[in-house]
């Protein structure tokens, strides 16, 4: 059985522990906590709580912005509503306790919407879809997992991702030590095909194009994950406020802007 929390933060692009402790002290400067309303001379601040992992919502060490497809959309989000953002960090797996001590308004950090999670928060409507890709060399035609039965097959050692190509009916199946490693074995052909996230293999080739390998698109994800932001139990106003500057959102061209920004399209979009 697939633990989705588990694929979620796989192959997250961690950010250097100093910026995260820098993160983390700046946010208890802040208290925590909702900010001021949003009537008035003071703008309401909410207050972010995210594990700064790349690609899904980070800051930036060059600027110290915000960034990443989760952050991009709150930081939509806050522009139309008028809010400040604050951002406290932490594990990712202490997330939904820090939100529940009120150490943050909300979670935004590429959180899978489960039912289990649901016993804890809220979940806003979601924010987009994400899963496995499945990677193959330039000029390969293999459409999709149908069409690996019989070649090589690679993934990234201790990954659910093994799991899913051992269940392939490959010829054989190859593990790699990294990220950099798997993308190599696919480049050199060493593999027919590798199986990986997709947000952070969209993001990689963002940040360093390769001519030599093919993300294989449309893909219809065998470990589908529906991403939404999540809330306490009793903060209903500000799940609205943010469902509302959400689908807001999703009739600009700005959404679609902000996933292709960090390497996903039209397939991982949210009606």
């Amino acid at each position: 059985m697939m633990n989705t929390k588990m694929l979620r933060r796989r192959f997250a692009v961690l950010v250097p522990m100093g910026l995260v402790v820098a993160l983390a002290m700046t946010a208890c400067g802040s208290g925590g906590g909702t900010g001021g309303g949003t009537g008035g001379a003071e703008q309401k601040t909410i207050t972010i709580a995210t594990s700064n992992d790349a690609p899904f919502s980070f800051t930036d060490q060059a600027s110290g912005e915000l960034k990443g497809i989760d952050g991009d959309m709150i930081k939509a989000i806050a522009d139309s509503k008028g809010w400040k953002i604050k951002v406290f960090t932490s594990e990712f797996a202490t997330l939904i306790a820090a939100l529940n001590a009120k150490k943050a308004d909300v979670i935004v950090d590429a959180m899978y919407i489960t039912d289990d999670r649901k016993k804890e928060i809220n979940f806003t409507d979601p924010w987009y879809t994400e899963g496995e890709a499945m990677v193959v060399p330039a000029n390969s035609t293999l459409a999709s997992r149908d069409d690996v039965k019989g070649k090589v097959l690679g993934a990234q050692t201790g990954t659910v991702f093994k799991d899913l190509v051992d269940s392939l009916g490959g010829s054989q199946v190859k593990l790699f030590d990294s990220q950099a490693a798997l993308l190599a074995a696919v480049e050199n052909k060493q593999v027919d095909a590798v199986f990986t996230d997709s947000a952070v293999i969209g993001y990689s080739l963002v940040q360093k194009p390769n001519p030599k390998l093919k993300l294989v698109a449309p893909y219809k994800p065998y470990y589908p994950g529906i991403i939404g932001a999540g809330v306490r139990k009793d903060d209903s106003q500000l799940l609205q406020d943010l469902n509302s500057g959400l689908a807001e959102l999703k009739k600009s061209p700005k959404y679609l802007e902000i996933l292709k920004k960090y390497g996903l399209g039209e397939a991982n979009m949210s009606k």
